[in-house]
C-alpha cells in the first residue's frame, strides 16, 4: 500500500518538519510505504522551498491514500481538479487539521473536505466526545489533547457523518472535530485536531487516525 503525504506551507506555522515524522510513523505502523512532499523551511528559517506539485493526475494514480496537512488558498503547483477527480473515482483522502484551510477558493474542494476554516481561539485542552456508532469510532475511548481548535464555515451536517465534537469551547454549540463523507466512489476522512506534533503522536489521536485511514481506503481497496 502506498500513501502520499503532502504538507507544509510558506507561513512559519504548520511546518512539514514537525508534522511529517509522526504521521509517517502512524502510517508505517499499519503497513504503508509513505512518500512525503510539500513545502519546507530549510534550517528552521522563514525562507521556504517546495510545492504541492505531487497532486497531479499522473502522480495520484500511483497511490492508495493521500493525506493532506497543507495550508492556504494558493495551489503551489497542485492540480486541485485532478485531486477531486481522483477521489471521485475511488480514491481515499484523509485531511488533517489545516486541510480545511487549503485551496479554500475552490468550492468543489471545500465541499469535498466538508468545511472551510473560519478562525480559532487560543490553544486549549480539547475534550473529544464521540457522536456516532461508526466503524471509525466504535470501541474507542474519549480523550483530550491540547491543540488548536478550528471553527468552521460552509459546514453542512447533512453532508457529513459527524464522528466527534467538543464542548470545550462554545461556538453557539459544540464544535465539530471529525467526520467522514463519501465523494463519488471515493471516501474522505477529516480530523481537525493535529496542529501540534504532540497531538499527532498522541496514542488516542493515532488510534482515531488509523481507523479513519482504514475506513477511507476500504472503498479504494475494493476497486
Amino acid at each position: 500500500m502506498r500513501a502520499l503525504f503532502v504538507g507544509g506551507c510558506p507561513a512559519p506555522y504548520h511546518r512539514i518538519e514537525e508534522s511529517e515524522p509522526p504521521v509517517r510513523v502512524a502510517l508505517e505502523a499499519i503497513g504503508y510505504d509513505v512518500t512525503s512532499t510539500g513545502i519546507r523551511h530549510p534550517d528552521g528559517t522563514e525562507d521556504w522551498t517546495g510545492d504541492y506539485a505531487a497532486l497531479t493526475a499522473e502522480s495520484l494514480a500511483e497511490y492508495d491514500l493521500v493525506v493532506l496537512h497543507t495550508t492556504g488558498t494558493e495551489t503551489h503547483g497542485a492540480d486541485v481538479a485532478a485531486l477531486i477527480a481522483w477521489v471521485r473515482n475511488g480514491g481515499a483522502l484523509v485531511g488533517i487539521h489545516n486541510a480545511a484551510d487549503s485551496f479554500t477558493t475552490d468550492t468543489d474542494y471545500v465541499g469535498m473536505i466538508g468545511a472551510r476554516f473560519r478562525t480559532h481561539p487560543a490553544q486549549l485542552e480539547i475534550a473529544v466526545e464521540y457522536t456516532a456508532d461508526h466503524a471509525v469510532t466504535r470501541g474507542l475511548e474519549p480523550f483530550s489533547v491540547v491543540d488548536e481548535l478550528y471553527l468552521f464555515v460552509d459546514y453542512d451536517p447533512a453532508r457529513v457523518t459527524l464522528l466527534a465534537q467538543t464542548r470545550s469551547f462554545d461556538d453557539d454549540g459544540p464544535v465539530p472535530l471529525c467526520w467522514v463523507r463519501e465523494e463519488g466512489a471515493g471516501r474522505v476522512f477529516y480530523l481537525s485536531l493535529g496542529h501540534n506534533g504532540a497531538t499527532l503522536a498522541d496514542p488516542s489521536w493515532r488510534a482515531l487516525f488509523h481507523r479513519g485511514v482504514a475506513w477511507a481506503t476500504e472503498a479504494a481497496s475494493a476497486r
